[in-house]
């Protein structure tokens, strides 16, 4: 059963069913389930799906026309065409008595062997633009060639799509389909280590415990996901062994500039260009604290965190503990390596999961104001893990917590550091504590008494 992209399948149906010619581009990072949208979306239509191979330009082309030529009566006359330009031709006179989809899966494959292959959909697009209902959508998981190849300003095919789509990770929310048989303790900490990608979350068994799920798809150093961070950096970087060393010291804390710069003893100017990279290919974004509207900005408050859980996991847990590894078995690496800290782990991602909870709640009119923002805010001396505004008199503050409820030192600490945050002691505050259990009762009744405090239980 296809779960999720509700927008981007409805972007293609719309597209799909215009009476012109459409040039669609779909991207984005491997495992995201780019096929299974593209499968979802054609499987009532009349469609080519071609897969492209690493091959020579020659050996692409003969493929590419047997997939389009398969239950055709030309193909009595030819079994191949002898260039791109006479194939995509060859479709669009089809198209002009019936609807047809051509989606060419992983286009790079095909661009790394064929340097005009550009120019050819350029020059054919532009003559029969407005001729035949050919929707040709272009899929590829190599994030620069996509943005910087094809989409760029100097790329042939500039200007002439007709509708561009990114995917990214799955929400939390999202992903609870996927995860309906795990209790919810069980979704947020998947979740916090995983993301929302699809094909990771889909290796998960139900029978098993977080640890056993564990073991079995990283820690296991022959596991399907064990050397996926390895494979994916070494296919989209050069230098590896620098972008290891930043990642590392992001895992562990260094997520300025000048900590990086510290911690890896890298130049500032040269990590600069590193992190670029790294956040062309979502695995880091820069983050900036949340403002309230009379705060002036300041750029040297800004971090780079992980776009991508995984990411964050194999950098925070494996890669300092490769060594111990060889040392341990998979059970006991787990209890001295990853236990003692991964409930820790879970509620710092947990607070992520609640901000997008909160906003959902917020778009549906069911807290107790509506807030123009929500998200999380940081100075140099302390940190808010959930605030929103609805302006300067009136805030949001607040905190999640994982497999429990907060303590009152707890409440008290997000309080305080809310006022001195804010330094207006006029300003109204409502504090919003979520959790994934059910409340005490003496923390319900606290909750009665003061009407500014929300305790949140996630669902």
């Amino acid at each position: 059963m296809f779960i999720g992209r509700e927008k981007e399948l409805n972007e293609l149906e719309s597209k799909y069913a215009e009476d012109t010619p459409q040039l669609v581009v779909v991207y984005g990072k491997r495992r995201l389930g780019k096929t299974a949208l593209l499968k979802e979306f054609a499987k009532d239509k009349t469609h080519f799906f071609y897969v492209s191979r690493e091959t020579i330009d020659s050996e692409q082309i003969k493929l590419f026309s047997e997939e389009i030529l398969e239950g055709n009566p030309v193909k009595e006359f030819i079994t191949s065409f002898d260039n791109w330009e006479k194939a995509f031709l060859f479709l669009i006179n089809e198209s002009k008595s019936k609807k047809i989809l051509l989606i060419i899966d992983e286009f790079p494959y095909i661009a790394q062997n064929n340097k005009v292959i550009l120019s050819v959909l350029q020059k054919i697009w532009d003559q029969n633009n407005d001729t035949g209902k050919l929707m040709f959508i272009l899929t590829g998981s190599s994030l620069s060639y996509m943005e910087n190849e094809l989409l760029g300003e100097d790329s042939p095919l500039y200007g002439r799509m007709t509708s561009t789509i990114k995917l990214d990770a799955l929400s939390f929310m999202e992903t609870q389909s996927l995860l309906k048989d795990f209790s919810l303790s069980d979704q947020i900490a998947y979740y916090s280590i995983f993301g929302g990608i699809p094909r990771y979350l889909k290796a998960l068994d139900v029978k098993y415990s977080l640890k056993d799920n564990l073991n079995k798809l990283v820690v296991n150093k022959y596991s399907s996901l064990h050397q996926e961070i390895n494979l994916l950096m070494r296919e989209d970087l050069r230098e590896p062994s620098t972008y290891f060393a930043i990642l590392s010291a992001i895992a562990l804390g260094a997520d300025t500039i000048k900590d990086i710069s510290k911690t890896t003893s890298l130049d500032k100017t040269k990590i600069n260009v590193y992190l670029k990279s790294l956040m062309q290919l979502n695995i880091l974004f820069r983050k900036v604290p949340l403002l309230l509207p009379n705060e002036k900005p300041n750029m040297h408050r800004s971090m780079y965190l992980f776009k991508e859980p995984f990411f964050k996991f194999y950098f925070y847990y494996m890669v300092p503990n490769l060594s111990s590894l060889e040392m341990l078995n998979t059970d006991e690496f787990y209890d001295k390596k990853i236990a003692p800290t991964i409930q820790n782990y879970i509620e710092k991602e947990f607070q992520f999961i609640g901000i997008e909870y909160l906003n959902f709640l917020n778009n549906k009119d069911n807290l107790d104001k509506k807030y123009k923002h929500i998200g999380n805010t940081w100075n140099d001396k302390l940190e808010l893990p959930i605030f929103g505004f609805v302006n300067d008199e009136h805030i949001l503050s607040g905190k999640c917590f994982y497999n429990r409820v907060p303590t009152l030192d707890e409440i008290n600490e997000i309080k305080h550091f809310t006022a001195v945050y804010t330094n207006n002691p006029r300003i109204s505050t409502n504090y919003y504590f979520i959790t994934n259990v059910d409340i005490t009762n003496d923390l319900d009744n606290l909750q009665k008494i003061d009407k500014n405090i929300y305790f949140t239980i996630l669902t």
